[in-house]
């Protein structure tokens, strides 16, 4: 029989430290929940930062920092569980995508895919880096250039993540999509 976990208190010290077999259940669980954790706490510090330049920078367009101010308010410690349950329940994330999706681009970024034969990331994106695209229409991205009208069709790649349905898709990072 194997101990899965123990659980011991430091003298002088409230708090219980927990210490478990890296295989087991209670670890992965564990491990979760301070990764959950970090991630509400980095929510709140960004809802913060974001606030305090909208409000004390006299930058003319420091008001517009509101925008990643109500991203990052939606994962702080009072309201991540209630966003997590609405994204998870209303269809957005990585299930129920489209087979298909389109990415807009130049003529010049156009001939770069057709030779290329992948799509290369934006670096700047309202959703962060990554590659836009969307079902109908173009994405929204607040950074596409108004002359990106070319439709480039794909098959939806692996990774990709619906943020506003039929409007934005977005699989991120800095890497490209191979076009088969």
């Amino acid at each position: 029989m194997s101990i899965e976990s123990i659980s011991c208190t430091n003298s002088g010290c409230n708090s219980v430290i927990n210490i478990y077999n890296k295989n087991s259940i209670e670890y992965l669980f564990s491990r979760l929940t301070n990764l959950f954790r970090l991630s509400i706490l980095a929510g709140d510090s960004a809802a913060q930062y974001w606030a305090d330049i909208a409000t004390s920078s006299e930058h003319p367009l420091a008001p517009l920092a509101h925008i990643p101010g109500v991203f990052a308010a939606l994962w702080t410690p009072n309201t991540a569980p209630s966003t997590a349950i609405t994204l998870g329940t209303s269809g957005f994330g990585f299930f129920g995508l489209p087979k298909h999706l389109v990415h807009f681009t130049t003529i010049q970024g156009a001939r770069g895919i057709a030779t290329a034969s992948s799509v290369n990331a934006t670096r700047i994106g309202l959703f962060g880096p990554g590659v836009y695209m969307a079902k109908t229409g173009r994405p929204v991205n607040l950074f596409i250039q108004s002359a990106a009208k070319i439709p480039i069709y794909l098959p939806t790649p692996r990774g990709t993540v619906r943020i506003v349905p039929y409007l934005v898709y977005v699989r991120w990072g800095l890497s490209p999509i191979k076009i088969p």
